[in-house]
């Protein structure tokens, strides 16, 4: 549905998603507008911009890009509209809702909905509550604890945040499938974290459903298989993925789940999906724009409708939400190629299978959508892959050279 008026609008978190977000927008008519950091992609070369500025990165949760973002903000009265697009942006706008607010509307959740999304505890509960699929957990706060829930819950069981943002020991998740792997991959309590979700672990893939709804009222949905991941357990974030069939049961699910809440804007709901046995768990929902590319290349409006939403028109959405196309495929090549290289130099697989999965990913690459490889927009691509060559070359001259110690990350 298209606006009636053209905004000038401020995309905060420079993150992959945020590239078919700005596209959609500027294809639009919009004027965007991005704030980035050293983690950018190299978002400020697109064509896609009308204008960037620089600002502390906003990972690992801190606020020292705030001081930055809001005086340009306060420079820039010309923006009517700020959409956060990845998890560290929303709790970032978040924890200032009240300043963003007063400057300009937002295409976020409300508070309540946030605040639970941001609760993982709390979303086992709903799903529980609602009888929808949920393996076994228990919120756990010590190692007492744990050892106490592994009287039902058993081996093997993932652990994961509850509601802090930050890994555990470096990792986004822990599957731990033996007494062995929890004593040496979990040493200690680590003290950022009051509290850890631990569930049964449930092998298979996992399935993420990206939705656009209004008050509880589901517009379009796709349902997004990932095929691989940027971490060899399976966990962190997908390289490759594409759309399926819906679940029955995870159908089920979304719909109640975005119902319960009175959900508006755009969400990703998560599962896992045994191939084996057919069971499905609840894993967690992120209240963002995820596997956007994806999303937008699969038909699903989410930019747009999120922008109309926010400025109030409802869009009418699909007929039937679910009747998006299967078998569209979305690759993030660089993180697939990273954790290649990092396999063989840890010497975790051969040289063999190296060529192998290289050569897959390459296919894969061939002939799916790119995180954020765009031919109508391929400068920050080239950057991005252009740095990643040049890097190591460089640290090697400067090691040389003795401009960088030998030690130096």
């Amino acid at each position: 549905m298209a606006l009636k008026s053209k905004h000038n609008i401020l995309i905060l978190g420079d993150a992959r998603m945020a590239f078919p977000v700005m596209k959609a927008m500027a294809k639009a008519g919009h004027a965007v507008f991005a704030g980035v950091s050293i983690y950018s992609n190299y978002m400020e070369w697109s064509r896609y911009l009308t204008g960037s500025f620089w600002h502390e990165p906003l990972e690992p949760g801190t606020d020292e890009a705030f001081p930055r973002v809001r005086d340009w903000l306060l420079e820039h009265p010309e923006i009517d509209t700020i959409q956060p697009v990845n998890e560290a942006s929303i709790r970032f706008v978040t924890r200032h809702r009240d300043f963003f607010e007063s400057q300009a509307i937002l295409i976020l959740p409300n508070r309540g909905i946030i605040s639970l999304a941001s609760d993982k505890t709390a979303m086992f509960d709903l799903c529980r509550d609602l009888n929808g699929p949920v393996a076994p957990y228990a919120a756990v706060h010590s190692l007492a604890d744990i050892e106490t829930a592994l009287e039902t819950i058993g081996y093997p069981f993932i652990l994961k945040p509850s509601k802090v943002d930050a890994y555990i020991f470096d990792r986004k998740a822990l599957i731990l499938k033996t007494a062995e792997d929890f004593k040496s991959q979990f040493p200690h309590w680590p003290d950022i974290h009051p509290e850890l979700l631990m569930q049964r672990y449930v092998s298979g893939p996992r399935h993420s459903v990206i939705y656009s709804a209004y008050e509880g009222r589901l517009l379009g949905a796709l349902e997004i298989r990932a095929g691989r991941t940027h971490e060899n357990d399976g966990t962190g974030y997908t390289t490759y993925g594409i759309t399926v069939e819906p679940n029955p049961i995870i159908r089920q699910s979304v719909e109640t789940l975005v119902k319960a809440m009175n959900y508006s804007f755009t969400g990703c709901l998560q599962y896992i999906v045994d191939p084996n046995t057919g069971d499905v768990t609840f894993m967690e929902i992120n209240p963002r724009v995820s596997l956007a590319r994806l999303a937008e290349c699969g038909g699903l409006p989410h930019s747009l409708w999120g922008l109309s939403m926010a400025h109030g028109t409802a869009p009418s959405g699909f007929n039937d939400p679910w009747s998006l196309p299967t078998g569209v495929e979305y690759v993030w090549t660089k993180g697939e190629l990273t954790l290649l290289a990092q396999l063989l130099k840890s010497k975790q697989i051969s040289l063999r299978e190296f060529g192998s999965r290289l050569t897959g990913a390459m296919r894969d690459a061939a002939r799916s959508h790119h995180a954020i490889f765009d031919i109508t927009d391929p400068l920050p691509a080239i950057g991005v892959y252009t740095n990643k060559i040049i890097r190591p070359f460089v640290k090697h001259w400067r090691q040389r050279t003795g401009f960088e110690p030998a030690s130096a990350s």
